[in-house]
């Protein structure tokens, strides 16, 4: 893992990322809910309790945002955002993409590799004419994705199924695994099979979705509602990180609540605690194995804790100066929000997890944003346009 990895982890242990809708929460708790594939997240997440009850003890510390902010405008911010509409071209390339996913393939025991093509393989690496650790194994791999070293799958196309051949290639120097970087190694893969997708058709559709579409149209239309849902959900974030951005330029802060910083960062030890347990590491040994030091880590991670409150700082300013606050009403329809958002059977479901104090805090700065979308003027550019920009600049 490398330290922007672990840097970006930090502002999910303290801070949250604001939005109108409920985007991407970041609690301040290490018990908050992560939906993550990685082994520590999951072992964390089953040791909820323990981090709750160690959470239990620290308050997160109050402040007056316009203490440490010098606020510039934040009506009639003018920002410009790429147009999100979704196209018939993409619905179409969307439903296919589905289909090569579904019992509806096939897979031809003929024919040649081009580059495109999604192949079933099966490979053994070795290094010094030996075997190694994760090189080999069964896969299947779509020609030109970058999934695999450079020189593999380029290496495959034009090899016939059921041809065995030996890729002679090298690792790249940075390479994660170390004790594989920079070496040279052999692959010696077997194509078994190409995918074949079958062209959309009521059949092929009702086959791809176990009956619950029997038809193209309804098929598509619902690959277009799903995408049409993403892009809101895209264009609104798209729109709120100019909004920040443009707050931010005619803003300042002059310093940050000292106190709050020294929870974030006690916050975040305590979460690497725990992770460095379960990797069966001493704290301080799973801190040097990524940054050299303690002392280098903490610096690191006290940038990294202002970075992630340098938002909240700003959009706390706002709400101050219009004397914005959350009433029950809108603290009801916040957890509804964020209730949908998740998935959780009822609103009081949220509660669980954040504090009221957390819970309020994230509705006001979703509010904030709100305010300034109301008040900005939005122009929305399209592809053609940011691509002109592009060359010209």
């Amino acid at each position: 893992m490398k330290r922007k990895s672990f840097l970006m982890a930090i502002s999910c242990v303290c801070v949250m990322a604001a939005s109108a809708a409920p985007a991407i929460v970041l609690a301040d708790e290490t018990e908050a809910v992560a939906e993550s594939e990685t082994d520590a997240d999951v072992i964390v997440e089953e040791d909820t309790e323990e981090a709750a009850e160690a959470e239990t003890e620290a308050v997160r510390p109050t402040y007056t945002a316009l203490d440490y902010v010098v606020l510039g405008e934040y009506k009639g911010l003018s920002i410009q955002v790429d147009s999100t509409e979704v196209t018939d071209e993409e619905v179409l390339a969307e439903a296919e993409s589905l289909i090569s996913y579904s019992d509806a393939v096939e897979w031809l025991t003929e024919g040649t590799v081009q580059d495109g093509d999604t192949v079933d393989i099966t490979y053994v690496g070795t290094m010094d004419g030996e075997e190694f650790d994760g090189g080999s194994g069964d896969y299947e791999l779509e020609i030109g994705s970058g999934t695999f070293i450079d020189g593999f799958e380029e290496g495959l196309i034009g090899v016939d199924v059921g041809e065995t051949v030996d890729l002679d290639l090298t690792f790249p120097e940075d390479y994660y695994y170390t004790d594989l970087a920079g070496q040279d190694v052999v692959f010696t893969v077997t194509v078994n099979s190409i995918m074949s997708v079958p062209e959309l058709s009521d059949e092929v559709v009702e086959t791809a979705t176990d009956g619950e579409y029997t038809d193209v149209d309804s098929y598509l239309e619902y690959v277009r509602s799903y995408l049409e849902e993403d892009a809101d959900d895209t264009w609104l974030y798209n729109v709120q990180e100019a909004l920040y951005m443009a707050l931010a330029a005619g803003s300042e802060i002059t310093e940050y609540p000292q106190d709050l910083v020294d929870y974030c960062v006690d916050d975040a030890v305590a979460y690497y605690e725990l992770i460095a347990s379960y990797y069966s590491m001493e704290y301080t040994d799973f801190i040097e194995a990524y940054f050299g030091s303690e002392e280098e880590f903490l610096g690191l991670l006290e940038d990294a804790v202002e970075d992630s409150l340098h938002q909240e700082l700003l959009l706390m300013a706002v709400a101050e100066t219009e004397g914005m606050e959350i009433s029950d009403e809108e603290y009801q329809e916040g957890l509804e929000r964020y209730a949908e958002y998740y998935g959780l059977e009822t609103p009081e479901e949220v509660e669980a997890y954040y504090t009221q104090e957390d819970l309020t805090r994230y509705f006001l700065l979703d509010k904030v944003y709100e305010f300034l979308q109301e008040n900005a003027v939005i122009e929305e550019i399209s592809e053609d346009e940011t691509e002109t920009e592009t060359e010209t600049v």
